[in-house]
């Protein structure tokens, strides 16, 4: 049974924001459904991935153009647990992608409400992770690791260090530990599915994310880069197995010439 990718960005004009303007949000709305991702509000957004869930030749990435979890996604908006429907999507295999405030610091509600979430415990239940070791507003310069550079990521100014932990897959780092990652609850990292964390930087105005943010957004919601990347080694690694053989063969047929020589 062939896969189904479904590609979405979400985004609901009822509910707010914590460091990502609503400008912004307009922003990454209108770059990412130009390239075909579906917008969805929050009630399009249940269904979705309620749908992902119960669907297992589903594969479903969605991109948040808000960076506070909207109140119908957890099971108790007051202390959300793991059977949140935001937590069993991520379990089941797909993919949100996180820019802006720390992921489910902040529960939306309708008439653009936030409120804060109990820490760490809604981390831990909703992500699978501890929070960030610092919480304080300095900036410090964030590097890609080779899979960041290999997915299009670009150094930043982030705020929001997370200790190194089995669940991440990191994408960028600064002297203070992780600042872009993948975290997969269930599944290993290396899957590259799971709550991608980009750019913990604010507050993020259009002129802060770039277009070149934006591709690499994109390049890891597609996976786009990685993937190409991964041919052409396999393509390369052909190539030398062919290489190899074909040297092998001539010094086979060689061996054989000499004994063959050799016989009375």
């Amino acid at each position: 049974m062939d896969t189904v990718f479904h590609y979405y960005v979400y985004h609901d004009r009822n509910y707010g924001f914590s460091w990502i303007s609503e400008d912004c949000a307009g922003k990454i709305v209108e770059f990412f459904t130009s390239k075909e991702f579906k917008e969805i509000d929050t009630m399009k957004l249940v269904e979705v991935m309620k749908e992902g869930i119960s669907k297992s030749d589903t594969c479903i990435t969605i991109v948040f153009s808000h960076d506070i979890i909207p109140d119908k996604l957890l099971d108790n908006v007051s202390s959300p647990s793991p059977n949140s429907l935001f937590r069993r999507f991520l379990n089941a295999g797909h993919t949100i992608v996180w820019l802006g405030d720390i992921p489910t610091w902040y529960v939306g509600l309708p008439g653009k409400i936030k409120r804060p979430l109990p820490q760490p415990l809604s981390i831990r239940n909703l992500l699978g992770i501890e929070p960030p070791t610092r919480l304080t507003n300095e900036a410090v310069l964030v590097k890609p690791t080779l899979e960041g550079i290999m997915l299009g990521l670009k150094p930043w100014k982030g705020r929001r260090p997370h200790r190194p932990q089995p669940q991440m897959l990191p994408l960028a780092m600064s002297r203070e530990g992780v600042h872009g990652y993948i975290c997969s609850p269930r599944y290993s990292p290396r899957t590259l599915s799971g709550l991608v964390r980009l750019y913990d930087l604010g507050p993020i105005t259009p002129d802060v994310l770039t277009d070149d943010m934006l591709e690499a957004i994109l390049n890891i919601a597609l996976r786009k880069i990685l993937r190409h990347e991964l041919i052409m080694l396999n393509r390369k690694i052909n190539m030398l197995i062919s290489e190899i053989d074909e040297k092998l063969m001539k010094k086979l047929d060689i061996i054989l010439e000499e004994i063959k020589k050799l016989k009375p």
